[in-house]
């Protein structure tokens, strides 16, 4: 950057500016003309500029004088290059540069000195030289001089389009004030939003100008610009970039970034490029960031009670079904939106219908209801569904755009009954103080939607009472969600049963979905009283159990039993209940009489048996029906059931072969085909378990 020598000054201190010289206003500096100099420096004088800002240095320096002389052999300048930072002088660079002439041409005339390559400059602690700071070049001069003395000058010329005398410093003199002022100014105006920018570029070289005003001379003021870095074209600024006085040493640049106006901008920190060139073509320039928020609109769709996707409905066959959707401003901005129910897809007969406003305005993260209702036609079968879709649109930004499918579902109705056995056994002990009986039955919806059921039980006497009760109260009516099962409870009260003890009572319960539905249950089941099998005493014989003779009685041929030969009989004796029975007999029954008995001495013990032997002594020939009965003396008190304690069979008697045996049916002999008498003594001896 080349500082130029003026001849303004105060003393024998002069100025120093950026501002190359337009006009001859030649300004002479005499220097010594002391005969004997050769070693010595004598002092001419110094210019200074002022710093208006901050200055980075670099790190060399040059510089030309212009020098008229006459009839000098050497002249030799001590220039001293120096910074003065709050009051002290801080030296960067002291060089001695010569230039001599050649006897006998002599220096005469009008030439310039300057180094023959760049000089280094000695920072310090002053790479940065601070604002208000001033840079200065100090002259002294030693000066040989031709054998003629008499006529002899030296002058230091500057300040004039023909002597340009100045100074080179490598250095940055331009910087852009870190305080930028932004200011983001959105509007309610679709595209008139914009970002203000006002920054100030501080040149440490700005110089008072000839007339006294302040400007800023070493900057070129039609190269201000902004630019937005990434954005097409820089940004769209409209020509509002504007540049003004700020001080003499800085100006302000600002503009207005119409960053609607520019495509694919979006929130986010923008990096913003100021530059200015100065009159010599260098190109200062610097970057700041800005947090940049600008209007986004956005909408979000959600169900009434939360959530978002498919809007999924119930409604009855011919019946309708409202809608109620959230429609939330997403966005950053107050925004306007407009509302639309495509119902294209609808099947023939279903409607769809829009409540509300099709247009609203909404505040930021505030919402509203936009309201649709549904219909389907009477026709329409259970399970089937038809959907529409609302639209919603931002009306400042048309590619903002929300949907949601809004379905509905005609209901299926069902239920099924759970629980519940087809044979429901009372234990008389088992009825509370009140005579009541209770046992638990589900209801289950198989439907599609929440349903109300009417509930009915019903007994098949007229003596018994009957009701349902949930959490104990009665009901009639219930209602249960989509796929759960409610619990209720059967409160029976079944009265004179002492004598029906083991009787079959009709039972039914129902469900069947409160009108419009049409689901429905039924279960059947049999009632019965009695005591519990582990708690009675219940006889049983059964002919599968008989033998004839050591034979099954199924398996007798015709002839095996003789007139006149004893027929013996083996069976068992059974107790189907849990309680053990006192000492009975079972006896053999032949037309109508007695003709064997054989007790169990011991009596039966629960869910017990025992071997029972019967002998016909002297039967006759022809057929004869028998009977065996098990407690016909009625020993055992409070049997259950007698019914299974006696049976009947018929025997075929054959005629005995003449000259066989005693025909007059006198023999009483004892035998069964296999036994002997051993065998007949085992058998007699064997009894049943003791009862309990």
């Amino acid at each position: 950057t080349p500082l130029y020598l003026k001849r303004d000054g105060l003393g024998n201190i002069f100025k120093l500016n950026a501002k190359e010289p337009q006009e001859n206003r030649l300004g002479w500096w005499r220097c010594s003309e002391e005969l004997n100099q050769q070693g010595s420096f004598f002092p001419l004088a110094k210019w200074e500029q002022g710093l208006g800002g901050q200055v980075e240095l670099g790190d060399s320096y040059t510089f030309a004088f212009w020098v008229e002389s006459t009839n000098v052999q050497e002249i030799t300048l001590r220039a001293t290059l120096y910074v003065v930072v709050n009051g002290t002088q801080h030296n960067l660079s002291v060089e001695d540069v010569s230039k001599q002439g050649t006897f006998p041409n002599l220096l005469t005339g009008n030439y310039t000195i300057e180094p023959v390559s760049e000089l280094g400059l000695d920072h310090g602690d002053y790479r940065t030289v601070p604002a208000f700071s001033a840079m200065g070049i100090e002259l002294e001069t030693s000066i040989t001089w031709a054998p003629d003395t008499e006529n002899r000058t030296v002058y230091i010329k500057a300040d004039s389009p023909d002597f340009t005398s100045q100074i080179v410093v490598r250095m940055r003199p331009v910087f852009l004030n870190p305080e930028v002022f932004f200011s983001n100014d959105r509007t309610d105006e679709p595209g008139e939003d914009s970002l203000y920018i006002k920054a100030s570029v501080v040149d440490a070289l700005g110089v008072i100008d000839d007339s006294g005003s302040g400007s800023v001379a070493d900057l070129d003021l039609g190269s201000f610009s902004l630019e937005i870095e990434g954005v097409s074209g820089g940004g769209n600024f409209n020509d509002s970039v504007r540049v003004r006085d700020q001080h003499p040493f800085a100006k302000y640049i600002e503009g207005r970034w119409q960053y609607q106006q520019d495509s694919g901008i979006s929130s986010g920190t923008y990096q913003i490029t100021i530059s200015v060139t100065d009159m010599r073509g260098n190109i200062w320039e610097e970057s700041v960031s800005y947090d940049l928020t600008v209007d986004e609109f956005a909408i979000e769709l959600e169900h009434e009670d939360g959530g978002g996707g498919t809007y999924d409905l119930q409604l009855p066959r011919g019946g309708k079904v409202e809608y109620r959707v959230k429609v939330w401003n997403r966005g950053n901005t107050a925004d306007s939106f407009e509302i639309e129910v495509d119902d294209n897809s609808l099947p023939s007969g279903w409607e769809a219908t829009m409540l509300t406003s099709d247009e609203l305005d909404l505040p930021v993260n505030q919402y509203v209801y936009a309201r649709v209702r549904i219909e389907a036609p009477d026709g329409a079968a259970g399970g089937s569904s038809a959907s529409a879709r609302l639209e919603v649109t931002s009306l400042n930004d048309g590619s903002v755009s929300e949907r949601m499918d809004l379905r509905a579902t005609v209901r299926t109705y069902g239920a099924v009954i759970s629980g519940l056995d087809s044979r429901i056994t009372i234990d008389p002990e088992a009825l509370d103080i009140d005579g009541l009986y209770r046992f638990p039955v589900g209801v289950r919806n198989t439907g599609n939607d929440r349903d109300s059921y009417y509930v009915t039980a019903i007994i098949g006497r007229g003596d018994w009472t009957v009701r349902i009760e949930e959490g104990g109260q009665a009901v009639n009516t219930i209602t249960v969600d989509r796929g759960k099962t409610k619990q209720l409870e059967i409160v029976l009260k079944p009265v004179n049963f002492e004598n029906s003890m083991g009787d079959e009572v009709d039972f039914r319960f129902s469900a069947e979905s409160v009108p419009p539905g049409d689901g429905s249950a039924l279960f059947e089941a049999k009632l019965i009283v009695e005591i519990p099998i582990e708690r009675v005493i219940d006889l049983t014989i059964a002919a599968v159990d008989l033998q004839v003779n050591g034979r099954p009685y199924a398996q007798l041929m015709p002839g095996d039993l003789q007139a006149g030969a004893p027929v013996q009989f083996q069976l068992v004796v059974k107790n189907l209940g849990g309680r053990g029975a006192d000492p009975f007999s079972v006896k053999l029954y032949v037309m109508g009489r007695v003709e064997a008995s054989y007790s169990v001495d011991m009596g039966l013990a629960g869910f017990g048996e025992a071997l029972v032997l019967l002998e016909w002594s002297k039967p006759a020939a022809g057929l004869a029906t028998l009977r065996i009965t098990a407690d016909s003396d009625l020993a055992v008190e409070d049997e259950r059931n007698r019914a299974d304690n006696s049976f009947s069979l018929s025997l075929d008697i054959a005629a005995a072969p003449s000259g066989n045996g005693d025909s007059s049916g006198d023999g009483d002999g004892f035998s069964i085909p296999g036994f002997g008498l051993a065998g007949a003594l085992i058998s007699a001896a064997i009894v049943a378990r003791r009862r309990w």
